[in-house]
């Protein structure tokens, strides 16, 4: 039985480790070009204007108008927040040692970034929040559904007012108080 035991996991750790060598190819653009072909490039201000739009409709409580928006303007923020952390790429693939050896005064400057893209990731959650809870309200509860799991999934812990909303929303849907 040991044997068997220590055959099987000397095969999982040989199938885990030919996964972690399998390389993507470095000019397969395929996945990065049919994102800009479906989101375009957006910018910092298209997403600020979705804002102002998603959260007007949301409020007003029109929810027919405000779901394809608050969709638009959650899937736009993530690629926005995804292509501001890519401008950080460099530092974050650098070893720990060459991370160590970065310059503070170098550093520095890219907290801001990095900053920037974890606020339009939160901003996306919210979007996704609110959505659900225009699916709910519209009677939709099959759309609401993954929706609310979802940005449970993503929320951080700290946004306690739409963790505790998003929750609520989920356990009002399957009955549960």
């Amino acid at each position: 039985m040991k044997l068997l035991l220590a055959a099987l996991l000397s095969l999982t750790l040989v199938v885990a480790k030919a996964e972690e060598t399998i390389q993507t190819d470095p000019f397969d653009l395929t996945n990065l070009e049919s994102k800009v072909e479906e989101l375009g490039i957006v910018n910092k201000a298209e997403v600020d204007a979705l804002e102002i739009q998603a959260r007007n409709l949301f409020n007003a409580n029109d929810c027919q108008a405000a779901i394809p928006v608050l969709a638009e303007y959650a899937r736009k923020s993530n690629w926005l927040a995804n292509m501001i952390a890519a401008s950080l790429d460099p530092y974050y693939g650098a070893s720990y040692d060459d991370r160590k050896d970065y310059p503070y005064s170098k550093l520095s400057k890219l907290v801001p970034l990095e900053t920037m893209a974890n606020e339009y990731k939160a901003k996306r959650n919210i979007a996704r929040a609110m959505e659900a809870e225009c699916h709910m309200r519209t009677g939709n509860n099959e759309k609401a559904i993954p929706l609310l799991l979802n940005t449970l999934d993503l929320l951080a812990i700290d946004n306690e007012t739409w963790w505790k909303r998003t929750r609520e929303n989920l356990l009002s849907i399957i009955g549960v108080e």
